[in-house]
């Protein structure tokens, strides 16, 4: 028995065009709302640092992680990662300085 190397050999099939699940559509849509969560949750976070810190800081840092989660979920708008970090940051420091502002006002000045 000779064996004789096929003539025909395998070829794969071509990768997927798209790397995503999701339409492009979608994928622009949710772009741009994270887009626009990260930005707002920056305004926010900012703006508590100077009055309202405990509000604003509340709010900014729940737009800034839903910004990092739209983010991770479907893979666009990563040039906005940084903006939402710097936003849930900046959002902690405002909550941590309300909350010591308060316990200043409280205990230390009676």
């Amino acid at each position: 028995m000779s064996s004789t190397p096929p003539t025909d050999p395998f070829v794969p099939p071509p990768p997927p065009t798209s790397s995503s699940l999701y339409p492009p559509d979608v994928l622009a849509r949710q772009a741009a709302y994270a887009a626009s969560e990260a930005k707002t949750a920056l305004v926010l976070s900012i703006l508590g640092v100077f009055c309202f810190g405990f509000i604003f800081g509340l709010i900014a840092f729940r737009k800034a992680n839903t910004a990092l989660e739209t983010i991770n979920i479907y893979g666009v708008a990563e040039d906005k990662r940084g903006m939402a970090m710097t936003a849930k940051v900046i959002s902690i420091i405002d909550i941590v300085l309300w909350g010591v502002g308060l316990f200043v006002r409280i205990f230390l000045l009676r």
